[in-house]
């Protein structure tokens, strides 16, 4: 329960007794601290005290009072006179008064008593918190006059239930001043983003033990959208803006408007500042209000490296990347990329073009060329594509592309030349809080590509492939991060001969089940290579454990198996790894080094692998 501090209140004070006010009762927290700031006394001088709260309290209100509560934690820093120590009483009555209002107690009563002729002083405090109120009413009063409707459905606040109060419900001030945020949140969204609240005013009867609440609001006048202006732009084209924008001046003013609008720009990723302002000063009477685009651009091109490291037959990865995100001047990214290993060495380059005949839309062409010379298969392609994203909502996304390659393949079936055609489909739901180090969320994907071949080996078959992740931090500090992911993916119409080595299934590898070699798990040829197979399955499960700001551990496990036929066989004959990695925050994303152990090893396989890159495993 979080610390609710003083009160405006009258209180009326009789002696060292204090009990709650009949009158207008304000339970809204006045804002700063009420902690006490004291001159530590010389050790061993003072008074010596010890302290006790007497009292019957409802259990939430005791904890409360344990959280407040500061006569006990400054007892070592003894009080140099009686007035010190009363000053002290005084203080922790006002905190318990402060306490005893944030929960919808008004007929309290308090009482200290300093007993100075025990040795060490007892200090005690009785409270009597009496009938905890309830919420009788909350009264929203519009002046000079009642705000218009929006017509449609955007509302004006005029009933508890708008500003998520229930009548009868218990009077704390958590809700209460909730309340009057939220009316500051709801009317800027239906045209009156000038509103104030006026006054507040709470009326505590103490014979019903309810509380009245009375809001008076100046909503402004009404005001619509007027002129956008733009500033600051340099390599970017302001028409781009503009459209991307989608402004349209006249429209009733909906704060909503702005804050996508400032999320569209913003996500561009071409801007370091993206700011919207309006006068402070509102218009004389209902009108139009002009809104200021501020934006200040960030260095388009990027170059970016990284690095991988494994005891598998890939050994070593290295990557090198390219990036223009203006490359027109509308927000066009160019990126080419360049990664090398002792296994694959691939060039690729990608254009997307945003906003492609509707805001949420990108055009999306690829094209790559890469070779590869691995335990599992040769393979020398030139592929293409383009295709369609599209944002769906926040969180999902949606896309559709065309694909074309060309290749030559070797694998434990013979040497074949390829022409694919496909159409690869996909869609993803994504919460994640970060993408190189997630705390919190999930990611899924759903994807399916029918496939034909046309070439020395005819072929036409379906891929479908479902991944999922989900991360959970049980405490607000992130010091332990639970993850898990799941793969399955399946190939139907075909059997495995018939279909290229690249676009079978394998699994094995830093990415996959750590603590076999790359690609090894599955269906292998007379020379133990791996052939790959029509389906898979895979988990792992991981303990994200902070152990300082910068370093962590990971245990974790993993499992899985290649399948010669579309679906995973009923025997569950997994291969299963368990290993320990090291984390070092680079303040980009974490150092990663994996060290990983089979737990049902085949003849075959090694006594661990180990990994290190930068990012999660997943």
């Amino acid at each position: 329960m979080p610390l609710l501090l003083a009160f405006v209140c009258g209180l009326t004070v009789l002696g060292f007794a204090r009990t709650a006010p009949a009158a207008d009762t304000d339970p809204r927290p006045e804002l700063g601290s009420q902690r006490q700031t004291e001159q530590a006394a010389p050790a061993q001088s003072g008074i010596d005290y010890r302290f006790a709260l007497v009292g019957e309290l409802p259990p939430e209100l005791r904890q409360l009072f344990d959280e407040v509560s500061q006569l006990e934690d400054l007892r070592e820093r003894r009080p140099a006179t009686p007035a010190a120590l009363r000053g002290r009483v005084d203080a922790e009555i006002r905190r318990f008064e402060a306490a005893l209002k944030s929960e919808g107690y008004y007929a309290f009563t308090l009482s200290s008593e300093i007993d100075t002729e025990r040795s060490p002083t007892e200090v005690k405090i009785a409270v009597a918190p009496g009938e905890q109120f309830v919420l009788a009413d909350y009264v929203i009063v519009y002046r000079p006059s009642e705000p218009l409707p929006p017509g449609d459905e955007r509302r004006i606040p005029r009933m508890p239930a708008d500003l998520d109060l229930e009548l009868g419900m218990p009077a704390r001030a958590a809700p209460l001043q909730a309340a009057e945020g939220r009316l500051l949140w709801l009317l800027p969204r239906s045209g009156y983003p000038y509103a104030t609240i006026a006054q507040t005013r709470y009326q505590a009867d103490h014979a019903r033990s309810e509380l009245t609440a009375t809001v008076t609001v100046e909503p402004g006048p009404r005001v619509f959208f007027g002129a956008l202006s733009v500033e600051g732009l340099d390599e970017v084209e302001e028409d781009y803006i503009r459209e991307l924008s989608a402004w349209r001046e006249g429209e009733l003013w909906d704060a909503r408007t702005l804050r996508e609008l400032r999320n569209r720009v913003a996500a561009t990723d071409l801007f370091e500042t993206v700011l919207l302002d309006y006068p402070d000063t509102p218009p004389d009477a209902e009108g139009p209000v002009p809104v200021t685009l501020t934006l200040r651009e960030r260095p388009h091109r990027t170059i970016g490296v990284g690095a991988a490291v494994t005891s598998g037959e890939e050994i070593a990865r290295a990557k090198v990347s390219w990036e223009h995100r203006n490359f027109l001047g509308n927000g066009e990214s160019l990126r080419l990329e360049a990664i090398g290993s002792f296994l694959r060495q691939e060039a690729r380059a990608t254009l997307r073009r945003p906003k492609f005949l509707r805001l949420d839309q990108a055009l999306i062409a690829r094209t790559s060329f890469l070779r590869e010379e691995s335990d599992a298969f040769d393979e020398t392609t030139a592929a293409a594509s383009l295709g369609i994203e599209r944002s769906i909502g926040e969180n999902w996304t949606v896309a559709l592309d065309t694909a074309i390659e060309f290749s030559e393949q070797t694998d434990s079936f013979g040497t074949d030349r390829f022409t694919l055609v496909g159409l690869p489909g996909s869609v993803a739901y994504d919460t994640r809080d970060d993408l190189l180090d997630p705390t919190r969320g999930v990611h899924i994907t759903f994807g399916a590509a029918p496939w034909i071949s046309v070439g020395e080996r005819e072929s036409q078959f379906l891929v479908g492939e479902t991944s999922a992740a989900t991360y959970w931090s049980p405490f607000e500090s992130n010091w332990v991060t639970f993850a898990g992911r799941a793969r399955l993916g399946a190939l139907f119409l075909e059997e495995t001969s018939s279909v290229p080595a690249s676009r079978r299934f394998y699994s094995g590898g830093g990415g996959s089940v750590r603590g076999y070699e790359f690609r090894a798990i599955g269906p292998q040829d007379e020379d133990g290579d791996p052939e790959g197979g029509r389906s898979v399955a895979e988990i792992g499960i991981e303990a994200r454990l902070r152990l300082t700001d910068t370093i962590g551990i990971v245990p974790f496990l993993d499992g899985g198996q290649v399948y010669e036929d579309a679906l995973p066989d009923s025997d569950f004959d997994w291969q299963w790894a368990a290993g320990l990695g090291l984390r070092y925050d680079l303040g980009i994303g974490p150092l990663r080094l994996d060290v990983a152990v089979p737990l049902n090893p085949r003849n075959d396989d090694d006594s661990f692998e180990f990994y290190l890159s930068i990012g999660q495993a997943f």
